[in-house]
């Protein structure tokens, strides 16, 4: 498999479903129609199955610009916490950056943005995977980087972020770099 072939498949192993409240919840990437260079939407999916409190929906939380984004969702009953990787320009130099999302269950609203990148662009998010602690409250999202990401401790190519009462606050993160 060629590097990129194995970005891909790791991208596509990111996608992710949660459920809660009988809903099953996804965040997938779809490429704009007739958009050169391609455009991804990300979008989150509310998809009902039959003990589902709320109806089918669905949100677009982002975009992305050539770069096919890696995406997760985990949810509990404070809401549902989505990650995604995105790149906003086709600048070959445009780095590739990490946004988090608190969105209300019920309505699909985004309640919370938190964007993450390398410190002065010199460097890419490259991967992501969100979780909520057992606590319920604090959420991680952990991955793999090149460069470092402002306000960071250690040093190393993998990263985790972790934001203490991430649906009721907006307390920022504390990141923490390891090898």
């Amino acid at each position: 498999m060629t590097g990129q072939d194995d970005a891909l498949a790791q991208q596509e192993s990111a996608v992710s479903s949660a459920s809660l409240d009988g809903c099953i919840y996804s965040i997938s990437a779809y490429p704009q129609a007739n958009v050169t260079p391609p455009v991804y939407d990300i979008k989150l999916f509310r998809q009902p199955i039959p003990t589902c409190v709320y109806g089918t929906g669905s949100v677009t939380l982002g975009t992305s610009v050539i770069y096919v984004p890696t995406r997760s969702v985990a949810a509990n009953g404070l809401g549902i916490a989505a990650s995604y990787t995105s790149k906003g320009s086709v600048s070959g130099s445009a780095p590739i950056t990490l946004s988090v999302r608190h969105v209300d269950p019920a309505t699909l609203t985004v309640i919370r943005t938190v964007g993450l990148g390398v410190y002065l662009g010199k460097g890419n998010i490259q991967s992501e995977n969100v979780a909520i602690a057992a606590d319920g409250t604090t959420v991680t999202v952990s991955g793999s980087k090149t460069g470092v990401i402002l306000g960071e401790s250690g040093s190393g190519s993998h990263y985790t972020a972790t934001f203490p009462d991430f649906f009721t606050s907006t307390t920022p993160p504390t990141v923490a770099a390891f090898p």
